[in-house]
């Protein structure tokens, strides 16, 4: 592999990291001044307020609970953020609590009573700034009645295992979840609300990310049988029964727009992928690449995306695209990764292992595929490399690409290629970030 262009495909993704860190995200959108606090250039005067409290949840959540406290100082009240394993640490006015993620556990109920008791404290006279980022939906749960956390935690599994969207599996979290689709909201109500938002969601609808927590939601008990019909997802009796009420109206859906409890909420979206992307092609652009943002808004299977990915790379390495060399091709998204072997590795891993088998002998060529938030699956690395050498030096170790690829089994080939891209933890979570790199001969 081309060390050059190594160096240069993780400079770039390191500057993209950067530009969504979470409390820049806070500092470029939010300030104090006396005590008036400004958000996206909207004014609120602290002193109609009681008290000021903040709730946080989501992989970013300590980071940006950090921002907070530091815009707010003494007229922040005190506050709790809930995040993922391993992701915590100390906060000056609020409490720090970890659960699980993506699939959540006892702790995510934990956390969610935590929350549910916070806010049932809180009156009309006070403020609740909510800072939501991806994961949020995961590691903080309030089942509805009749449902526990293994019936969710079940269905969350069998939806992934099935290559269901993000979409798709948060309309399921919305109606087994009394927090999701607009349920914190509601929680919340009388006192007033803002939501900070760090949007891990492919287009950036608020009613998707971390499952909507405190905005009108737009799906039903209706789409979520749908889903569970068309994915031919087994459910529990204690799922079933919800559904049947549901459908049948005998207990009440989400919160929709028009409802009184979003009279006193406001939402600002702080950080996004295109965010991220546009900081990318400055970064490489600075290296000396002719750069183009394909998009931001990838979505579908990893290894099938990987192809369309590999196929632009082929008419830029053979001189078909308008785009000079050397060239750097930057998207975004989240893909789905539909298992149907054994093995392990996340949506980015495995889409670098379908590119660099698609791409196997081109010279001069790179993908980096990448989470944002340092994690791929469930693994503990952010994604992969790949060029077109990935073939051959799997080889060379007696490795057959396209069997570890048929048993989903991407993380064990780059771990033993060494070509896995490892962050640790970066704070933050904007989906993926894709990089290629066509350089000279």
């Amino acid at each position: 592999m081309n060390a050059k262009m190594r160096n240069d495909a993780y400079s770039i993704f390191s500057e993209a990291i950067a530009a969504v860190d979470p409390a820049a995200c806070i500092y470029r959108s939010v300030s104090k001044k006396d005590n008036e606090l400004i958000i996206s250039g909207e004014k609120y005067d602290l002193s109609r307020y009681d008290n000021i409290y903040a709730i946080a949840f989501g992989k970013a959540a300590i980071s940006m609970s950090k921002a907070i406290e530091d815009v707010l100082g003494d007229s922040l009240s005190s506050g709790l953020a809930v995040t993922k394993y391993g992701f915590g640490n100390c906060l000056s006015k609020m409490q720090v609590f970890e659960s699980n993620h993506p699939v959540p556990d006892d702790s995510s109920v934990k956390a969610g009573q935590m929350v549910h008791d916070f806010l049932e404290k809180t009156q009309a006279s006070d403020l609740v700034i909510f800072l939501i980022s991806g994961g949020g939906s995961a590691l903080l749960t309030y089942p509805r009645k009749g449902i526990t956390i293994s019936d969710i935690a079940r269905i969350t599994d069998s939806l992934m295992r099935a290559g269901a969207t993000i979409d798709e599996l948060n309309t399921a979290r919305k109606h087994l979840c009394s927090i999701k689709g607009g349920g914190l909201a509601k929680m919340a109500f009388p006192s007033e609300s803002v939501s900070l938002i760090l949007s891990d969601v492919v287009g950036d609808p608020l009613d998707v990310i971390a499952s909507g927590p405190t905005v009108p939601d737009t799906s039903s008990f209706g789409d979520f049988n749908e889903i569970i019909e068309r994915y031919e997802i087994g459910v529990t009796m204690g799922i079933g029964g919800l559904l049947e009420d549901g459908l049948e109206g005998v207990i009440e859906e989400t919160p929709k727009a028009g409802d009184y409890i979003f009279e006193k909420t406001s939402h600002y979206l702080v950080g996004n992928n295109s965010l991220a992307l546009q900081e990318a092609e400055i970064r490489a652009s600075k290296l000396g690449y002719n750069t183009m943002v394909m998009s931001s808004s990838i979505v579908g299977e990893a290894r099938e995306v990987a192809k369309v990915l590999a196929a632009i790379t082929r008419e830029e390495r053979h001189g078909v695209s308008p785009l000079p060399l050397p060239a750097c091709i930057l998207a975004g998204g989240e893909t789905t990764v539909t298992m149907k072997g054994n093995g392990s590795g996340g949506r980015c891993q495995e889409a670098a292992l379908s590119f660099g088998i698609e791409t196997s002998g081109l010279h001069n060529v790179l993908l980096l595929a990448a989470g944002t938030d340092g994690n791929d699956g469930t693994t503990d690395y952010a994604g992969a490399f790949a060029d077109g050498e990935t073939l051959e030096r799997g080889k060379s170790i007696q490795l057959d690409a396209h069997a570890y690829l048929s048993d989903n089994n991407s993380y064990a080939y780059f771990k033993e290629t060494g070509d896995l891209v490892k962050t640790g933890p970066t704070g933050t979570n904007v989906m993926d970030i894709y990089i290629i790199l066509v350089d000279m001969f």
